[in-house]
């Protein structure tokens, strides 16, 4: 399993390799300890620059040469060790950053000269997974997602960055207050249940409060926003335009779970349902029949699939454009 693990973090694993990584890593609770095993072996293989030659190949030589000599002393551990040695499919790689954050606020201080060490969680087109930062707060982060934030969070400060779509259930602490710096927006918050999706080919940034209470900084506003829960603020990325609505924020998490089911529900639901899975747009032309009921569970599959899957046990056609999914009747 050591070899397929290197290979996946490597980027060289097949896609049955990943597979067999997905199957072996849903142990529950035992992932969260497994960020600060890898982050501690990444650090101590050398925090090297990523812009120093030859730094991605001397830090993988490092890493295996530890693993190595950590699997010879315990041995009778071996099983339980390498499982921590990843977890979701998320690759955490540890580099030095000056001053990688600039947020408009400037909460991000680029005027430090102290170097700072970075973590990057990485998720790829179908993979999601859960981080716990240094603080315990815990972020599902969706496919094609990345979070940026320190190996330890300075006094007084939580910041972190976000590049696709991440759900925070944020750890409380009045004298720290947690930001989350997105390139449309950024969240203020001391404690809360909160999404936001950050997808660069999405026209809007998008924040939806579940619980709790956040504060959003937008472009060109002098003052904040204050969300309530069940609500949700959209900004436009090109104009600064926004808006607020009223939602049922439930809807906005449904993709952290492992699966989706649907129990003899209208496909009206079910079409709902799949475009907060996928974070696509869900369009129906007249003449739908959308009353009518079935069931089905939704794990790994592709939009294509199980639309497919769809259109053989219900009267539908459907086409697939960019991020949005077009029903018709057959």
């Amino acid at each position: 399993m050591n070899d397929i693990i290197i290979k996946y973090l490597q980027g060289d694993a097949s896609e049955n390799e990943k597979q067999i990584i997905l199957n072996w890593l849903k142990t529950g609770e035992a992932n969260k300890k497994t960020f600060s095993e890898i982050r501690d072996r990444w650090l101590a293989a050398g925090a090297t620059p990523v812009t120093a030659p030859g730094y991605v190949e001397q830090a993988f030589a490092r890493f295996t040469a530890q693993v190595g000599e950590q699997d010879r002393k315990r041995k009778q551990l071996r099983n339980s060790y390498y499982m921590k040695v990843a977890a979701s499919v998320a690759i955490l790689l540890i580099c030095s950053l000056g001053s990688y954050f600039a947020g408009q606020k400037h909460f991000f201080s680029p005027s430090s000269s102290k170097q700072l060490v970075m973590n990057r969680a990485i998720m790829g087109k179908d993979s999601k997974g859960a981080v716990t930062l240094p603080d315990g707060t815990t972020v599902w982060l969706n496919a094609n997602s990345v979070l940026v934030y320190p190996e330890h969070f300075q006094a007084g400060k939580r910041h972190v960055q976000l590049e696709g779509e991440g759900y925070f259930e944020v750890m409380r602490n009045e004298k720290a207050p947690f930001l989350v710096e997105t390139d449309g927006m950024v969240v203020n918050v001391l404690g809360t249940h909160f999404n936001v999706s950050n997808y660069k080919g999405k026209e809007t940034v998008e924040t939806t409060l579940v619980s709790g209470k956040v504060e959003v900084f937008l472009p060109g506003l002098d003052k904040s926003i204050i969300l309530k829960p069940n609500q949700k603020i959209s900004c436009n990325r090109r104009n600064g335009a926004y808006k607020l609505d009223d939602v049922d924020a439930s809807d906005y998490i449904i993709w952290i779970g492992d699966k989706l089911v649907c129990t003899n529900e209208k496909l009206s639901t079910v079409l709902h349902k799949m475009k907060h899975w996928y974070n696509m747009d869900v369009e129906c032309t007249n003449g739908v029949l959308l009353d009518q009921r079935l069931s089905l569970t939704i794990r790994k599959e592709s939009p294509e699939e199980i639309l497919k899957l769809l259109a053989l046990i219900s009267p539908i056609r459907y086409t697939i454009e960019k991020d949005k999914i077009i029903i018709s009747p057959k």
